[in-house]
């Protein structure tokens, strides 16, 4: 009889900790509350006082960064800063170019006083930021970034805390790919935001969303963002018993059960390359 393969040298507890924390964030993707579940999750291995995500467009040969959201311990502060520098320096950011696109995810540490001076009065001395860690990648071929950022009342970070937060990117930057994909990403400005990606189940089920009502099929594209069966309810304006009866029909003509089972089967038919639609 062969021998089974060795069990990891892992402490149990900490495993059950990285499986807690993962499983929440999964479980929040294409919500409203992925960006905060993903923060009280990262602080838990790596403390911050913000996590931003973004990640580059690339049309016509011009770069230019998407917002897919911050939050910290400063909320307010957090979401007014990064508002302005996505609206008005994010695409002229030299700090994506540290940061080179392969399918390995870099790490790159940033000093408050290694920006410019400009992008340090703005943001930096701003939210009293003085070290930054981002971590970058290719996501299905698009290049993701996540950081973060401390205060003056937080140290550097370690070499250490830094490997921790690279290994946390290696789940936490195709989680947001994926949040992007269903919930689209955020507009720095009075912009419409960026949806160009969101109905999914019109752009990846297309045989199957023809089978539709437009009010199942508009159920059903509110359950793939995250939307409550109330909110759905109060956004039609009618009853929540209504959008049931709705979700049930198009459930029986999709084959699924529940949402969780619409969400899989929409990434499922996703293709494999389904990046940024503008991506040249």
């Amino acid at each position: 009889m062969n021998a089974a393969n060795p069990v990891p040298d892992l402490q149990l507890g900490q495993f059950a900790l990285v499986t807690e924390v993962l499983g929440d964030v999964a479980q929040a993707v294409g919500s409203s509350r992925f960006i905060q579940v993903l923060y009280e999750s990262v602080v838990r291995f790596v403390d911050c006082d913000a996590v931003h995500l973004d990640y580059e467009r690339v049309a016509s040969g011009q770069r230019s960064v998407g917002w897919i959201g911050s939050f910290g311990r400063e909320r307010e502060l957090v979401a007014q800063t990064m508002r302005l520098y996505y609206q008005s320096y994010a695409n002229d950011d030299a700090t994506y170019d540290g940061i080179v696109a392969d399918d390995e995810v870099r790490v790159l540490q940033i000093s408050a006083q290694k920006v410019t001076t400009e992008l340090r009065h703005l943001f930096y001395d701003i939210a009293d930021i003085h070290d930054e860690c981002v971590v970058g990648g290719l996501v299905n071929g698009t290049k993701y970034s996540m950081s973060m950022a401390r205060g003056r009342h937080l140290p550097s970070f370690s070499l250490k805390e830094l490997s921790l937060f690279k290994h946390l990117a290696l789940v936490m930057l195709p989680l947001a790919a994926a949040h992007r994909r269903l919930a689209g990403a955020l507009a720095p400005d009075d912009a419409a935001a960026d949806t160009t990606d969101r109905n999914l189940l019109a752009q990846w089920l297309p045989q199957l969303h023809g089978k539709l009502t437009p009010r199942e099929a508009h159920v059903c594209s509110s359950f793939i963002n995250g939307m409550t069966t109330q909110a759905i309810a109060q956004s039609m304006g009618v009853k929540a018993s209504t959008v049931n009866t709705y979700a049930k029909r198009a459930f029986e003509k999709l084959g699924v059960d529940t949402r969780r089972q619409l969400v899989a089967l929409v990434l499922k038919s996703a293709p494999l390359d389904a990046g940024d639609p503008g991506r040249c």
